[in-house]
């Protein structure tokens, strides 16, 4: 599965049994949280790695989160999470993730936004210029 000139980020899998519900496909939670580990590592690969935020940088709670499930994704089948778009407004980040089938037919797309908060106040705060950058170099 390569990537494509207009995707940001890849990561690839394979579908564990405990991602799944009683009748054998992806569990709808699970979606969620291979988006979020696909976005992860492409905030590690941009330098702002989770270790890095939980001590040095700010806060990025998730404010909002749906998902368009379009076709099954069952135990055992190998899956690619596809970061498709990040767009940085003044104070949040979102996401727009692809959860593809080895066949690259389209499973389910997530989006998932962002919150940029200060660490020490819990208070929102415009998203730091070094990560503005980090996150939109490539985009």
């Amino acid at each position: 599965m390569a990537m494509k000139e207009s995707q940001i980020h890849r990561t690839t899998g394979c579908i564990p049994l405990g991602r799944t519900d009683a009748a054998g496909v992806i569990y709808f939670a699970s979606a969620f949280e291979m988006a979020h580990e696909a976005i992860e590592s492409f905030l590690d690969s941009r330098g702002y790695g989770i270790k890095t935020l939980l001590t040095t940088g700010p806060r990025l709670p998730v404010v909002h989160a749906d998902a368009d499930f379009k076709s099954p994704l069952r135990a055992g089948d190998q899956f690619s999470s596809t970061i498709e778009r990040v767009d940085c407004n003044a104070r949040s980040i979102a996401f727009t993730v692809r959860i593809a089938a080895a066949d690259e037919r389209t499973i389910v797309t997530v989006q998932i936004v962002h919150a940029c908060i200060d660490a020490s106040t819990g208070q929102s705060i415009s998203i730091p210029d070094d990560l503005r950058r980090a996150l939109t170099s490539a985009v």
